[in-house]
């Protein structure tokens, strides 16, 4: 996979597959702490210590994980993390992404790396544990994930829906509906009108937000009505 890097400094890998990049070419770093991390709610909560489920669709490059997971370990907070990903990047180029210059505490990356570097062949479920945060790593196609139940945030990370669709239709976000805890929020870098409009018709209150400094415009916000 080819390194790229993008506007803050920070880097990401492009997708020969898909032929687009993991994030943001305007900024690796700054989509996730933005779009993601503040955007979904989860840096609120945790900085609050209130203990936090996050269900990830696309662990890809694994920024956003690292940065939720050493918010979380910033406040002492519980975070069960599960993410899903069907085809993990090779460890050697994720390890070119040097993300140990990014975090406040490096040797979150680095336990993260060692451990994906060790993973047995032919096993789909792992569980890293970093401080009082809890990574469920699922290399599954989303589709045929078993969701986690009542989560506080999703992070739809997914490749485009132009490239990717099957996890942008109706009945996969009706899935995530599912997941999420009534007064939940998904998130994602896509504002695209047909997206936006399934969740609505699914029961989501979905609506556009301001996108990262730098980067896009916009982005998507969507919220389970009720009381948290």
């Amino acid at each position: 996979m080819d390194v790229r890097v993008t506007e803050d400094g920070s880097r990401t890998l492009l997708s020969k597959r898909y032929g687009e990049t993991y994030h943001s070419r305007y900024g690796a770093l700054t989509e996730a702490r933005h779009v993601f991390l503040t955007g979904g709610g989860v840096a609120r909560r945790v900085a609050e210590g209130q203990p936090t489920t996050v269900l990830e669709v696309g662990f890809g490059a694994g920024l956003n994980a690292l940065v939720t997971m050493a918010e979380a370990a910033r406040w002492g907070t519980a975070l069960r993390y599960v993410s899903l990903e069907a085809d993990l990047p090779p460890v050697a180029s994720l390890r070119a992404l040097d993300y140990r210059s990014l975090l406040a505490r490096p040797e979150l990356a680095d336990t993260l790396l060692d451990r994906l570097e060790r993973l047995p062949a032919g096993v789909r479920a792992h569980v890293i544990e970093f401080g009082p945060t809890r990574l469920e790593l699922l290399l599954v196609d989303a589709r045929d994930a078993a969701l986690p139940p009542a989560v506080h945030a999703i992070y739809h990370d997914a490749f485009s829906p132009d490239v990717n669709p099957e996890l942008w239709d109706e009945a996969f976000l009706a899935r995530l509906f599912g997941a999420l805890a009534p007064g939940g929020t998904l998130v994602s870098y896509t504002v695209k009108g047909s997206v936006r409009r399934r969740l609505e018709g699914l029961g989501f209150q979905a609506s556009k937000a301001p996108g990262p400094p730098g980067g896009k415009r916009e982005m998507l916000v969507a919220r389970r009505p009720g009381r948290p």
